[in-house]
C-alpha cells in the first residue's frame, strides 16, 4: 500500500517549491528522504537530487490523496498527518530536520 506525502520547501530567496512522493511517506520513510548520508536535506534542490522518485508539484493542496505533509523553512520542519480521510492535518512534529531524522531514521537504522 502506498503512503503518499508532499514535501514543501519555503525559502525567502527562492520561493516555495513542493515535491510529491507516491510511497513511504510515513515518518521513517520521510526521515530517510531527508537524509543524504551524514547530512540532512533542507532545500528542494538537494531533495530532488537525493530522491529520484520525487516529482515537482504545485502545492500540498493539489494532492487530495496524501496522508502526510512536510513543510521545511530555514531547517525547521513541520510534519503533519491527515486526520481520518478529512481535509484536516494534525502536526506530530515541529522542530529541526536533523532532530526528525535522528528520531525517526537514525535510531531505527542503528537497531
Amino acid at each position: 500500500m502506498s503512503t503518499r506525502a508532499t514535501y514543501q520547501f519555503i525559502s525567502e530567496w527562492s520561493g516555495t517549491h513542493t515535491a510529491y512522493i507516491h510511497h513511504d511517506g510515513y515518518p521513517l520513510g520521510a526521515a530517510h528522504y531527508f537524509s543524504d548520508g551524514e547530512k540532512t536535506i533542507s532545500n528542494i534542490n538537494a531533495f530532488i537530487r537525493a530522491n529520484h522518485n520525487a516529482e515537482m508539484t504545485a502545492s500540498h493542496e493539489i494532492h487530495g490523496d496524501t496522508e502526510y505533509r512536510n513543510t521545511v523553512k530555514s531547517g525547521h520542519l513541520i510534519a503533519q498527518k491527515r486526520v481520518n480521510f478529512t481535509d484536516t492535518f494534525d502536526t506530530f512534529w515541529q522542530g529541526s530536520i536533523a532532530d526528525f531524522v535522528k528520531e525517526y531514521y537514525s535510531s531505527r537504522k542503528a537497531a
